[in-house]
């Protein structure tokens, strides 16, 4: 799919990317001018093995680039994304440059990469066949009193049935959206794309996946906010934008698939003082190893792995203020379980069964603590 570089890079947003390795600010430049400037001629890393064993390539040389402040490195730009993972870096040929695609932050990253990027791009030619796309289109043909009323109601808002009340939660404390900058870390863009549609004034799509920048534009384009959207292949441990530019950022069901202790102090980093950082993510409860034996994971993979209390031990460093707080006790792991076996829950009944949920459980002192869906909450 082909993505005009106009609607990505003529725009003064892009002035806040920063290295992801060195927070120095970046430039747009064709790689001509980049290479007379700086006196070097770039050049992209070589294979690397990823945690699969397998041979990844670098993203390579392309006709415009990043460059960094010192001109001493810069990074590529496909279909008018900037591709700001620091694997990626390009660096004047002659520097030794040792790349680790193992490093726990990159190696999920990398060892998905070519699937993802694949699924989502394919998606994104699709788009108007993608729940993310129904899922938008209730809200963009909703009256416009219903658009400036984020997020309420529930049902014209919300996407994560099973996980439905962390959700209206963290949208909750991210308020308001009119007028601020938000973000997106992780995912296809649908958070991005729904903050627009109430009045945010720019939206960012961080993510690892180019794919997933490709579907968050598509989504974009279809609701008319593309040109408030901004979308960069960067993780969330090394966020390539400067210190304290965003409004709020929300990261819904990806937070358990990061490095905590290194994603949390860059959400607060890149936050404006009194910005807010949430995130509605999977919690490790003691049912979690029966119901994986039985039933499989939602999500396969090493990755993902539920939040537990030492993955937060980061939270209230990262945040003066901050909180967790979890949901579903007793219902979610059935409903999920009849969901494995074809029978799915609408949002409204999974939304009511989790406040049943949790009314019934805080009765009794500590059983709220088994809830297996969690939201992450931090004040700057």
């Amino acid at each position: 799919m082909e993505i005009k570089q106009d609607i990505q890079i003529e725009s003064g947003f892009w002035s806040t990317l920063v290295c992801p390795e060195t927070r120095q600010p970046l430039v747009l430049k064709t790689l001509k001018v980049a290479e007379a400037e700086t006196k070097h001629t770039f050049i992209a890393r070589e294979h690397a093995v990823n945690s699969r064993g397998e041979l990844v390539a670098p993203i390579g040389i392309t006709p415009t680039v990043m460059l960094r402040q010192d001109h001493e490195a810069a990074y590529p730009i496909v279909d008018g994304v900037p591709i700001l993972l620091a694997p990626e870096m390009l660096v004047p040929a002659g520097v030794k440059r040792t790349v680790d695609l193992l490093l726990p932050r990159y190696a999920e990253a990398y060892e998905e990469m070519s699937h993802y990027n694949l699924a989502a791009a394919m998606e994104a030619e699709q788009i108007k066949n993608t729940d993310a796309y129904q899922s938008i289109a209730k809200i963009y043909q909703a009256p416009q009193a219903v658009q400036v009323n984020f997020p309420y109601p529930a049902e014209i808002w919300l996407d994560a049935v099973y996980d439905s009340v962390t959700q209206m939660e963290a949208y909750e404390h991210l308020l308001p959206i009119t007028g601020n900058q938000m973000a997106q870390l992780g995912g296809k863009g649908i958070h991005a794309v729904k903050f627009l549609l109430a009045g945010a004034y720019a939206a960012w799509a961080i993510t690892p996946m180019l794919g997933e920048i490709k579907c968050a534009i598509a989504l974009a384009r279809e609701f008319k906010v593309d040109g408030q959207l901004f979308g960069v292949v960067g993780i969330a441990e090394e966020i390539p934008l400067a210190t304290g530019v965003l409004d709020g950022i929300f990261s819904g069901g990806c937070l358990h698939h990061m490095q905590t202790d290194l994603a949390l102090p860059e959400a607060a980093r890149v936050l404006k003082s009194g910005g807010r950082f949430a995130a509605n993510d999977p919690w490790r409860t003691p049912f979690y190893a029966i119901g994986t034996r039985i039933f499989g994971k939602r999500e396969e993979g090493v990755y993902c792995q539920p939040l537990t209390k030492s993955r937060l031990a980061v939270l209230p460093v990262a945040f003066p203020t901050a909180r967790y707080i979890q949901h579903g006790s007793i219902f979610r792991y059935p409903l999920l379980a009849l969901n494995k076996f074809g029978i799915k829950s609408g949002l409204n009944f999974a939304y009511r069964m989790t406040k049943i949920d949790d009314a019934l459980t805080s009765i009794i002192p500590g059983l709220r603590s088994w809830g297996s869906s969690v939201v992450v909450l931090g004040k700057k």
